[in-house]
């Protein structure tokens, strides 16, 4: 009996003791989410502050990001509280420094100017080099797309498979013919082309989107058509090379007088200019 009762006993404390264990653990958890949780809420609050800047530009920003072939627009609520923090440090730094009032002065105002305005030089910039290349590309394109025409695909159909297929050839072109083929799903594909015109807004693609909505309105043979328009574009890519090239005579003359001829002169005439000192002297 006794056994019994002291196995009893024995049970109770390691069910106490198993409890107790369990309590402090779940209790500390608790806490640790509680304290997690806070942290989170204060640096949620902190986002929320820094974003909160520039936010009534922030379509705006995001279309210059995409525009330049930065596709993550997340990071757009972030540019405009960077831009102030830079100024903010570099501006800081200058009355650190030692160096006299009006020299601060100017090189605050310039450095404000530059800080505020080379971003978006450096984002315009890249967005008419990616015009320019994309336009480049676009005959490789339309001849691939004059192929899916030709086995049986709908240009609707092309576009989907271009979208895919030229991730590995042009990204930044890719995006935009995946975004023609969204844009075509949801609004039709005349709005979508419109709207490629518009994001890529040169000749070409003006004349590769001309020709698709002529197709739609009047349902003309596109294969041929498209095969005939990147053979033209290509000719007017070799145009282009050779009226550079015709140039390039004409800019290279100034360069050409002021590191040769000048040193040449000098050359010529140094050695007599030097004698006739010496006699002189």
């Amino acid at each position: 009996m006794a056994l019994v009762i002291s196995g009893l006993l024995f049970g109770v404390v390691i069910a106490l003791l198993i409890t107790n264990y369990y309590q402090e653990k779940m209790v500390k958890a608790n806490i640790n989410a509680y304290l997690l949780h806070e942290r989170k809420s204060r640096l949620s609050r902190l986002n929320d502050f820094i974003v909160r800047f520039g936010k009534e530009h922030r379509q705006d920003l995001e279309q210059k990001f995409v525009d330049a072939g930065i596709y993550n627009t997340h990071l757009a609520k972030y540019y405009f509280p960077i831009k102030m923090s830079v100024v903010a440090v570099f501006i800081g730094s200058l009355f650190i420094s030692e160096m006299e009032q009006n020299t601060k002065i100017v090189l605050g105002l310039i450095g404000f100017i530059v800080i505020l305005l080379a971003p978006d030089m450096i984002l315009a910039s890249r967005k008419k080099m990616l015009v320019g290349r994309m336009s480049r590309q676009l005959p490789y394109m339309l001849d691939m797309m004059s192929v899916c025409v030709q086995t049986g695909m709908t240009i609707e159909a092309a576009l989907t498979y271009l979208g895919v297929e030229l991730e590995t050839f042009d990204k930044d072109l890719c995006y935009q013919i995946r975004k023609t083929s969204d844009g075509a799903r949801l609004h039709g594909l005349e709005k979508a082309l419109y709207d490629l015109s518009l994001r890529i807004p040169t000749a070409e693609v003006r004349s590769f989107t001309l020709t698709l909505i002529q197709n739609l309105q009047y349902g003309t043979s596109i294969a041929n058509v498209l095969s005939d328009l990147a053979e033209d574009m290509r000719k007017i890519q070799v145009l282009s090379i050779e009226e550079k090239i015709g140039k390039l005579s004409a800019k290279m003359s100034i360069p050409l007088i002021l590191l040769i001829m000048f040193p040449i002169v000098v050359l010529i005439l140094a050695p007599g200019i030097m004698q006739m000192s010496i006699n002189i002297g």
